[in-house]
């Protein structure tokens, strides 16, 4: 089922209703009891540059149930990034595998080594991008809740039609990765990493 279906249906509704609605005040400005990211920021059409309305994307949803995380019902926004014109380049340099499997084999090999990683919760969403992007979604695939809580009636088109700048990294940007990945070098670098 997607997203406007689990909405729709009294089983489903409040569990899933409650794991979006946590999604969009991530990316938001937060909603009561959670602070949001300032990844998104709701617009009117008109304050879209002349030269990038013909290059607005559409949001998906994406929905999966994670039994080993603590929240369990997951909910991402995500971009429709195959129609971003971006003039910039979005590749990420990836490590060989052979590289990676001599830096396991080294710390394994060592008698007494010890070995850690971490997960940097929203790094990748929390990252500047160089140029905002513009996503639209139609207001009724919002709860009622959100729509009232950021005033989108106030800001909607006459289709019923809401916007977004986007500011920081999102899931399907493309040139997010490269972004995340130059500011963590950056970061790390000052540091002595």
């Amino acid at each position: 089922m997607e997203m406007r279906h689990l909405l729709r249906n009294p089983k489903y509704s409040e569990l899933w209703g409650k794991s979006y609605t946590k999604e969009l005040g991530r990316l938001a400005q937060g909603v009561p009891g959670m602070k949001g990211t300032d990844t998104i920021v709701f617009i009117k059409y008109e304050d879209i540059p002349l030269d990038r309305r013909r290059h607005v994307m559409y949001g998906k949803t994406v929905i999966s149930y994670r039994p080993e995380k603590e929240d369990p019902n997951r909910t991402r926004l995500t971009v429709g990034g195959n129609w971003i014109v971006y003039p910039g380049d979005v590749s990420t340099p990836m490590v060989e595998m052979m590289t990676v499997k001599m830096h396991l084999n080294s710390v394994i090999s060592t008698k007494g080594a010890r070995y850690c990683t971490i997960d940097i919760k929203d790094f990748y969403l929390n990252t500047p991008i160089e140029r905002p992007e513009f996503m639209r979604m139609k207001i009724t695939d919002l709860l009622p809740e959100f729509v009232a809580l950021y005033k989108l009636n106030d800001i909607a088109d006459q289709n019923g039609t809401v916007y977004m700048r986007i500011q920081k990294g999102m899931y399907g940007l493309p040139q997010t990765g490269i972004l995340a990945q130059k500011l963590l070098e950056q970061r790390l670098n000052a540091h002595g990493y």
